[in-house]
């Protein structure tokens, strides 16, 4: 067996070590065209919205940012907003609306029934699903208002 001398015992694997220096990008990050590229691949769609003014109402405080940056992402049928300024805490009562010099006073909206579409893919899928014609999966649909699995169930457990 072969000693190796006492410096090369001890000495260890040195690398030089330089700091690497960090680039910081100033401005918008989601403006870059491999950002724009991958959220694509992805199935997102961004764009900005013209927006002066954002209001976020609440039970005991609301929040209002103006002169705000907002885009718009729509994924999967979904749409996102991203808001980024600066937020003012206010109570509710201190809002006010105001469009050229006029105050406009907001009434609560009447929810409104909203009716499901109902998709020719449905009516396919629930006519093969429960060995029925498309006519008859249809009105199934309508009666269980569009939810696909209720009518699948409902056609196959009938008498």
């Amino acid at each position: 067996m072969v000693k190796l001398p006492k410096e090369m015992q001890n000495k260890e694997k040195s690398k030089p070590k330089r700091p690497q220096p960090v680039k910081a990008r100033e401005g918008q990050q989601f403006g870059s065209r491999q950002m724009r590229r991958k959220m694509a691949q992805q199935g997102i769609d961004m764009e900005p919205v013209d927006a002066t003014r954002v209001i976020i109402e609440g039970v005991e405080k609301s929040l209002i940012i103006e002169q705000p940056e907002v885009v718009r992402m729509k994924q999967a049928g979904q749409e996102i907003y991203q808001i980024i300024g600066q937020a003012e805490e206010v109570s509710p009562e201190c809002i006010s609306i105001k469009s050229d010099d006029t105050y406009m006073e907001l009434e609560p909206s009447e929810e409104s029934e909203v009716k499901p579409t109902i998709t020719e893919n449905d009516i396919m899928l629930v006519a093969t699903q429960a060995n029925v014609d498309k006519n008859e999966a249809e009105s199934i649909l309508k009666e269980c208002n569009g939810d696909i699995a209720k009518a699948i169930l409902f056609l196959k457990n009938r008498p």
